[in-house]
């Protein structure tokens, strides 16, 4: 019978060259979609994430060129709007920009190019592979995700009576999976910055975001000065720790529903995803010399940047203003979207519009 650790099925499911969710069959959007995400809920998103943008570039002095790199862009409707929205405020830095697109899916890559296309840029975008990333030379500007990180890979980890064990998955005879518990399949999963077994409780599960650690690393790496915008939905140590989180957050979505077990779902039909563990994505940026210049969760970063000054615009339809309403809603994305802006190589004592003096406790 085949074992593997629970990140490597879940890299096979929604990164296989052939059947992964991803790279074949991702489905985003409302329309025929199995999830939605915030861009493509309204494009006054976009709009305030390119406020932090100027502001960003106003910080670096305007340097030619920007370089925006999107992880994950999806469809393509993130970098598209921002792209619109920075020649409508900023026409100065649309000219200097050059978007850079970090992604694994030839299907997605294709309509990103779709959504891209028209735009009259000066610099025409660039897609940059895993693979290619580590040749890349750093450069200055920012590096932006949304509903990026969830989707990385993650090992699985189950507190016992007698400490730690991981949970793999194994396929039975009649070719189904199962889980099964089994000692950890690297003993750093329990070391370093990755996770500190005694905070929880006996039986708890969680999950280890390894992959987000080398991930953000190796984008630390092209960073030379700039910032890093992540925004996602996650936890902050506190969450992690609840009750609510004694099975960990792991979950699949197909047409807009939650799947619980994705483990009897076909291969890659299912997008799985866990919330972002913020404590660490902190923990590993601080530990490569970043500074954590704002955390904050998404209802307080959109009010802080403006978007309610849109809610009250008689220009949007009544179902325009219900979507904003759902990306501040704190029963909705307001709430369970988190937002974590971090510098590299930028002087302290910013003060950024879109983060309050006292930052949401990680």
């Amino acid at each position: 019978m085949q074992r593997m650790t629970f990140r490597d099925f879940m890299e096979r499911s929604l990164s296989d060259q052939r059947n992964g969710y991803y790279t074949r069959n991702a489905r985003i959007g409302f329309a025929s979609g199995d999830f939605y995400t915030a861009p493509e809920l309204s494009p006054v998103f976009a709009l305030m994430i390119s406020r932090q943008i100027a502001e960003a570039d106003t910080i670096l002095n305007h340097p030619s060129p920007f370089y925006l790199m999107e992880a994950g862009p999806g469809n393509g409707t993130l970098m598209r709007d921002i792209l619109v929205s920075l020649r409508l405020l900023t026409p100065g830095l649309f000219q200097r920009i050059q978007p850079l697109l970090y992604e694994i899916s030839p299907v997605l890559s294709a309509r990103q190019k779709e959504a891209l296309s028209g735009l009259s840029l000066s610099r025409e975008p660039v897609w940059v592979t895993p693979e290619q990333l580590s040749g890349m030379m750093p450069f200055t500007g920012m590096i932006l995700g949304n509903e990026f990180l969830d989707a990385l890979p993650v090992h699985r980890l189950k507190k016992i009576e007698s400490g730690v064990q991981e949970i793999y998955v194994e396929q039975t005879q009649d070719g189904n999976w199962t889980e099964i518990s089994a000692p950890l399949s690297d003993s750093s999963l329990v070391q370093g910055i990755y996770t500190r077994p005694s905070e929880y409780p006996e039986s708890f599960e969680w999950e280890v975001q390894a992959d987000l650690c080398r991930v953000v690393g190796e984008m630390v790496q092209v960073l030379e000065r700039g910032f890093m915008l992540w925004v996602d939905y996650g936890d902050t140590a506190a969450d992690r720790q609840s009750a609510k989180r004694s099975k960990g957050s792991l979950l699949g979505y197909r047409r807009h529903t939650v799947v619980e077990d994705v483990l009897k779902a076909p291969a890659g039909t299912v997008d799985i995803t866990v919330h972002v563990d913020f404590p660490l994505l902190a923990r590993q940026a601080l530990s490569l010399g970043m500074r954590l210049e704002g955390f904050s969760d998404q209802m307080h970063y959109l009010t802080a940047m403006g978007i309610e000054e849109y809610l009250s615009d008689g220009q949007f339809s009544e179902a325009e203003r219900a979507a904003m309403v759902t990306l501040i809603h704190p029963l909705r994305m307001g709430g369970a979207f988190k937002v974590m802006l971090l510098s590299k190589g930028i002087g302290s004592g910013l003060r950024w519009k879109g983060f309050p003096r006292s930052p949401l406790p990680l």
